[in-house]
């Protein structure tokens, strides 16, 4: 008996995540279709599993070696739940039966709350995500004085910095920012996401791109996501030149501040690993850290370890951003 029915109708497809009682930005259609039209390297598999749950797989090739993943671009991927509880001990037996092929499925930390006897724990993860919980619940002072201190101080010296905190609402103002973005990665030599999709971030309801300004001039930028009750911090960029000003912590404090007390119960700092210089910096705004779970069956190199990172770093961002999309499998 095949346990994962694939499903290769569009609008059953669609019907079915429509009754997922958890999904995120990235398991639209909308998205996958996006992806599948900027890449051709990569097709998506879609199934359904004891009608319990949705599993989105994205199937591409490394070396000639075909990988499965869930999801491509983002912290987490599947399992979306159909059920309240689902037996997670039975769901890991499963996949490991059902493919053979390399495959890697993170969970968003959201999900193991809908399975009973979820069978994950450590060392079943190297990545967490920070979350301010409850901000429909707190009020500003009770979150403001929730961060660390030294996290409050730069908040107040970005308040005394003449900074204008806009929502990014035309193309012109999203190219500068995306040139700022390519400087970013750079800094931290890895790949960069190409300008379609701060296109589609731009045109999209359910993302924002905040930007921060200083006499007219745009010195750092900030993309949200939203879904369900939660307000995602997907990814930022900044002009080194103006670090002074800290402005990535002001578009952060200002984006928080304009969701306090609505729909959203969850900021989400977003996935690191552990040990990276970023674990600080999101320890500081009060958060809760949560285990992003995996199930996997090989071991990643990962471009991380790679020297081929240094080339990256070294690149004028013209070339990075011509390069990067052919590149973009191995950050997966």
């Amino acid at each position: 008996m095949n346990l994962f029915l694939k499903i290769e109708n569009r609008n059953r497809w669609k019907e079915l995540l429509e009754k997922a009682l958890f999904k995120t930005f990235f398991h639209s259609l909308e998205w996958e279709e996006f992806l599948k039209k900027n890449f051709d390297w990569l097709r998506f598999e879609r199934y359904l599993y004891k009608d319990q749950l949705l599993l989105s797989l994205t199937r591409y090739k490394i070396f000639g070696k075909e990988r499965l993943i869930s999801h491509p671009f983002c912290e987490y991927g599947g399992p979306l739940p159909l059920r309240d509880e689902i037996d997670g001990r039975e769901f890991k037996k499963d996949i490991f039966l059902n493919f053979k092929e390399p495959f890697k499925i993170s969970f968003h930390p959201q999900t193991p709350k809908y399975f009973k006897e979820f069978g994950l724990k450590e060392p079943d993860s190297s990545r967490d995500s920070y979350f301010i919980e409850n901000i429909d619940k707190k009020n500003e002072e009770e979150i403001y004085s929730s961060f660390r201190k030294t996290l409050r101080h730069s908040i107040k010296t970005a308040q005394n910095q003449n900074l204008e905190i806009k929502v990014c609402d035309n193309e012109e103002e999203l190219k500068v920012f995306y040139k700022l973005y390519l400087k970013t990665v750079k800094r931290h030599k890895t790949i960069a996401y190409p300008f379609s999709f701060f296109q589609y971030f731009l045109g999209s309801k359910k993302a924002q791109i905040v930007l921060a300004k200083s006499d007219k001039k745009i010195i750092a930028g900030s993309v949200f996501l939203f879904y369900d009750k939660f307000l995602h911090y997907f990814l930022n960029a900044s002009d080194q030149n103006y670090k002074e000003k800290r402005a990535n912590y002001l578009i952060l404090w200002s984006q928080i501040k304009g969701y306090i007390g609505k729909n959203y119960q969850t900021f989400d700092l977003g996935g690191t690993g552990r040990g990276s210089s970023l674990e600080i910096f999101k320890q500081g705004w009060g958060v809760k850290k949560y285990p992003i779970f995996e199930l996997k069956n090989f071991s990643e190199a990962g471009l991380k370890k790679s020297k081929l990172r240094n080339a990256f770093g070294i690149l004028p961002s013209f070339l990075l951003e011509k390069i990067s999309p052919y590149f973009l499998k191995f950050k997966l």
